[in-house]
């Protein structure tokens, strides 16, 4: 893929080592002078010292051909400028950082691939690590109305018993049954056995009864 980042701080810096690690094109447009020197020295991929709201600049990072576009400045108002100048090229991919959580609406609105809050999504880990000692919660979403968490079945009960016979909450679904290096679709059908490793959706509000039934105490 090619791939444009505006923006390389120390996320964006990772990202983009990763990225061609993978053997993407990246080019790298960092607004700051001795950062974008420093990047340029450290990373196999084209960076460009300018101003990622600017239309030219855009242009030359080769936005008319970018399969994706990664936005990662630390100021809402600049991300949400030129995800608006972005979506004007048909960029299929358009993923930006939103630095405050309340502005995560107004990234929202533009209907762009995905905002991401770090913010956001450190506090859910911290919380469910400090919470949360028989599930994982892997990520939060809708606004922490919501998360993907992973369980192991304990619960000797629904040994050999397929998923649609368990009596999961209704604001719950299993997504993925991982078992002996295998990967199983949770359809309804599906059966489960002691020991697997479930991917689940829950509502955060019914995720603690998930855990129970899973868990069996």
């Amino acid at each position: 893929m090619y791939i444009v980042l505006i923006g390389c701080g120390e996320t964006g810096s990772a990202l983009a080592k990763h990225l061609t690690s993978e053997d993407h094109e990246i080019v790298v447009v960092e607004n700051n002078e001795e950062r974008a020197k420093s990047l340029a020295e450290s990373m196999d991929a084209l960076v460009i010292h300018g101003d990622g709201s600017s239309t030219e600049i855009l242009k030359d990072a080769g936005i008319e051909k970018a399969d994706a576009v990664v936005i990662l400045t630390r100021d809402d108002n600049t991300n949400l400028t030129i995800c608006q100048i972005v979506k004007k090229f048909d960029v299929k991919r358009i993923v930006a950082r939103v630095n405050d959580p309340s502005k995560q609406d107004l990234y929202i609105s533009l209907e762009i691939t995905a905002a991401i809050s770090p913010i956001a999504a450190i506090v859910s880990y911290f919380k469910n690590s400090i919470t949360r000692d028989r599930g994982r919660s892997v990520v939060s979403i809708g606004k922490g109305k919501a998360e993907i968490i992973e369980v192991s079945v304990t619960n000797e009960a629904l040994d050999c018993r397929k998923i649609k016979d368990i009596g999961m909450p209704s604001d719950a679904l299993i997504g993925l049954i991982s078992r002996d290096g295998e990967v199983i679709i949770g359809s309804p059908g599906a059966i489960l056995k002691k020991g697997d490793l479930l991917t689940l959706i829950s509502k955060t509000e019914a995720t603690k009864d998930v855990i129970t039934l899973l868990k069996g105490d």
